[in-house]
């Protein structure tokens, strides 16, 4: 397989973040796997922060794709989405098949999940509190403490993350809209992909926000495998990106 992986990818974040989210990760991956990451950010979030999100699916992958400064090389890409990431880049897939050759989830789902799977409800509580706060800081340890394991209680992270927040803001209406969006998506049929030549799907037992099962269910309807962490969060490149790179390198070099 690795001489076929494309060297180029796409990452996208998930809910309510921005690139600067992955942290050193896109770094990490081009020095260890040989990759060209391009981070874009959703609209409504990070650089694109003063513009609406649209509440579509469709229309954020529309977007995001038009911003895309490889779109016009000739080289097949891949795409790694994160949580409502993977869902965008499943969609990408399907729907503009000339520019994807291979596809990674992680922490991924959709309506095709049941909705206890979809969002756990032990995760209702910190929802409710990133919403309701008027806090910053107490809105992004709320996220943090839902969607870390290893560092929910890691000042410097909360630190960063609030620091990211007053640099762009958020518009709680971009959030629903999201939110809008997440809840209406399909997986898209198995038919629509299958010019996905390399398919990884990464997940985790503990994961407090969203159940493993429904990476399960992406994995199992295209035939992609289905990896699985034993104690990282939702934010399995902020818990455990070392996990990662090597669930990724044996991958691709199998």
């Amino acid at each position: 397989m690795s001489n076929t992986v494309p060297t180029h990818w796409i990452f996208l974040r998930g809910l309510s973040r921005e690139t600067a989210h992955w942290d050193d990760f896109p770094q990490r991956c081009e020095a260890d796997l040989g990759w060209q990451v391009e981070c874009i950010d959703l609209p409504g979030f990070g650089d694109q922060h003063r513009r609406a999100s649209p509440n579509n699916i469709a229309a954020i992958v529309a977007d995001i794709r038009s911003r895309s400064t490889t779109q016009n090389t000739a080289e097949k890409r891949g795409i790694l989405g994160l949580s409502l990431g993977g869902m965008l880049a499943l969609h990408w897939a399907a729907s503009y098949p000339q520019d994807l050759t291979a596809v990674i989830t992680i922490n991924s789902s959709s309506g095709n999940s049941p909705l206890h799977h979809r969002l756990k409800p032990s995760a209702l509580l910190p929802v409710i509190k990133s919403f309701s706060s008027r806090s910053i800081k107490r809105q992004e340890r709320a996220i943090l403490k839902m969607v870390s394991n290893n560092s929910a209680d890691d000042n410097d992270v909360l630190a960063q993350w609030v620091k990211l927040r007053q640099h762009n803001k958020i518009q709680k209406g971009n959030v629903i809209n999201q939110l809008i969006a997440a809840s209406r998506y399909r997986l898209p049929s198995a038919n629509a992909v299958t010019h996905i030549q390399h398919g990884l799907v990464l997940s985790s037992y503990a994961d407090r926000m969203v159940s493993w099962q429904c990476s399960e269910l992406v994995a199992e309807r295209y035939h992609w495998p289905l990896v699985l962490h034993n104690h990282a969060g939702h934010d399995l490149p902020l818990d455990d990106p070392n996990w990662i790179l090597t669930e990724i390198s044996r991958w691709q070099n199998a």
